[in-house]
């Protein structure tokens, strides 16, 4: 589903490998103020090639506003966010435009559709999630501003590789300090 949400809806667009990936969100008030470094540290942590665990493409997924805002300020109309697509290589998936890959959406989507876009896995490819995590960066702005909430997050184990106990704890710990600070006594279940 391309389109998601009610209040605050987004709609990504974009495949692999065409000329860019992003999003329109509708629902975002207006007079927030909103530039690209704010959204900018989110696709930064998601952005390819960091480590072995993704893929090596080299991209920079620089976020651009194309509308929604004047002078870093919302108007309350749609917000259009885009980041190009910088390494195109369509050709590298010639071998696949007839056989869907193994372990990809590639089988799914050609059932669903009836069509699939075999440059590198069009939209059931990991670059669709730009466009959902430049969204989540605007909800997550607009939420600290107006109810000081703090979102936090991490990663406890990939695959039979875990955290150690401790460095779990340490995390958690601090989680809670900072529920405590922003809404005072929390009480909750891990």
């Amino acid at each position: 589903m391309s389109t998601f949400g009610s209040l605050f809806r987004v709609t990504t667009f974009g495949e692999s490998h065409c000329l860019s990936v992003g999003c329109v969100i509708d629902g975002c008030p207006p007079n927030m103020s909103l530039c690209e470094t704010d959204i900018q540290p989110q696709l930064t942590r998601r952005r390819p090639g960091q480590s072995r665990l993704t893929t090596p493409r080299d991209e920079q997924d620089v976020v651009s506003i194309q509308s929604g805002t004047e002078c870093n300020v919302t108007l309350g109309t749609p917000i259009a966010l885009m980041v190009q697509n910088l390494n195109v290589r369509p050709g590298d998936y010639q071998e696949m435009s007839s056989v869907p890959r193994p372990g990809h959406a590639d089988y799914t989507y050609q059932l669903k559709y009836g069509v699939r876009a075999s440059s590198g896995g069009g939209r059931s490819s990991a670059r669709e999630t730009i466009g959902r995590v430049a969204a989540g960066g605007v909800a997550e702005k607009w939420l600290r501003e107006t109810y000081g909430t703090e979102i936090v997050s991490f990663v406890y184990s990939i695959g039979d590789v875990f955290l150690p106990p401790q460095v779990c704890r340490h995390l958690k710990m601090r989680i809670i300090k900072v529920m405590i600070v922003c809404v005072g006594n929390v009480s909750f279940k891990w």
